[in-house]
């Protein structure tokens, strides 16, 4: 009984010993690529990307919306072409966080550019916002531009 207690021991203090380099390897760090941030009115939209870099092929992109930069912009309506294309198509809302998720095929990451169209529910106001993908860079990039 001794030995199983200390072999339970031995594998607690590995698995702490070992979590804080798993945490870190999670961590978002400078290397994430960014596209950048464009306003309409008072919401400003952020793109993000899974994976975090973009390649052809089906591409989920997540808009993120937020008022003033601070309280989510959960009261839009947002969709998603690549533009060129006529077909729109609507991103899903992920909760009340002014965030929403849509996979789109991407041909070519240096020429497709992303249309996302912005409606606030109850009115008839709406804004298309253009990201080129090939201004997606790493936050160590922007600096040293």
């Amino acid at each position: 009984m001794f030995a199983r207690i200390q072999n339970r021991t031995i594998k607690a203090s590995a698995l702490l010993l070992l979590l804080p380099l798993i945490l870190t390897g999670c961590a978002g760090g400078e290397d994430t690529p960014l596209f950048p941030t464009k306003s309409w009115d008072d919401i400003e939209v952020t793109i993000q990307t899974r994976p975090p870099r973009v390649k052809a092929g089906m591409i989920e992109f997540m808009v993120l919306a937020a008022v003033k930069g601070r309280k989510p912009a959960n009261d839009l309506v947002v969709s998603l072409r690549m533009e060129g294309r006529k077909k729109w198509h609507q991103a899903i809302q992920d909760g009340f966080l002014g965030v929403y998720r849509r996979v789109v095929n991407v041909r070519d990451p240096a020429k497709d550019v992303l249309a996302v169209k912005l409606r606030i529910k109850k009115t008839d106001k709406e804004k298309i916002l253009y990201f080129p993908l090939a201004l997606q860079h790493t936050a160590a990039e922007k600096v040293a531009q």
